[in-house]
């Protein structure tokens, strides 16, 4: 029984480190499988916007790997972008429909994916 506590105990502390978020599609994407992703794009849902913008109150934090991490904020529009913001690169977009939902670890390249991206359907 002690170890049967012992297990559930360590299984919601490792869910409870993930964070939900959106990030983007990549080949092979399976709903419920936990993936690393040597080269991720977190859109974070809930963590909050850390640069010095205006609407910073209003956007959550971004952050992508792609040789270095590139972290900034990115904020939702109301036809559905997503528009991206990082120091000292050009704004980009993405529909939000092209992005699949996921719980990412605190590692960010740890991921459990929850749904596949809308895009299309």
């Amino acid at each position: 029984m002690k170890k049967l506590v012992l297990i559930a105990a360590l299984a919601s502390a490792t869910a409870a480190s993930a964070e939900e978020a959106f990030v983007y599609p990549f080949g092979g994407m399976k709903v419920g499988e936990t993936v690393n992703n040597p080269f991720p794009t977190v859109l974070y849902l809930k963590r909050k916007c850390e640069l010095p913008l205006v609407n910073a109150k209003d956007m959550r934090a971004y952050a992508s790997f792609g040789g270095r991490w590139d972290i900034g904020c990115w904020g939702q529009t109301i036809d559905g972008q997503a528009v991206i913001v990082v120091p000292n690169l050009p704004t980009k977009t993405i529909a939000m429909s092209a992005l699949a939902r996921a719980d990412v670890q605190q590692d960010r390249t740890t991921m459990t994916i929850k749904a596949l991206p809308t895009y299309g359907r």
